[in-house]
């Protein structure tokens, strides 16, 4: 269940893999996992086919111009460009996957505190959906 909260998408299925194949128990520790005996390619099928049926949001990040970038959190490439285009009336010239920057903090003024981009992304409720427009420099 953490794999899958913390949208470690490749970790979730290759514990559902080791299960799945009766190499361990739903119920043993993960310190004894033998990640050797996990085989990647059945994995990265199983993901493909989305066996487990998640629902993994990324995040994408766009330059906008003038040092400006906006940060979207959707589920694909094509739901973030699209959000862009009805957000900002144009589609981005780049686009991003920085799902991998998930942990980076950004200062808010406003609520006087700093945030990740992981807590941001737990308290939105819709998704495609806007995390911020911020100037990089």
């Amino acid at each position: 269940m953490d794999a899958i909260k913390q949208d470690e998408e490749l970790l979730a299925y290759s514990i559902y893999w080791i299960i799945k194949n009766g190499i361990q128990k739903g119920t043993d520790s993960a310190s004894r996992i033998n990640w050797n005996l996990v085989n990647h390619e059945e994995v990265k099928q199983m993901r493909e086919q989305n066996e487990l049926n998640l629902q993994v949001i990324k995040v994408y990040s766009a330059p906008l111009g003038n040092d400006q970038h906006i940060i979207v959190f959707a589920k694909d490439e094509k739901s973030a460009k699209g959000h862009i285009y009805k957000e900002l009336n144009r589609l981005p010239n780049k686009l991003f996957d920085i799902s991998s920057k998930v942990e980076k903090s950004f200062w808010f003024p406003d609520q006087q505190k700093t945030k990740s981009l992981r807590q941001l992304k737990e308290e939105t409720l819709v998704f495609p959906a806007t995390a911020m427009i911020f100037e990089k420099g």
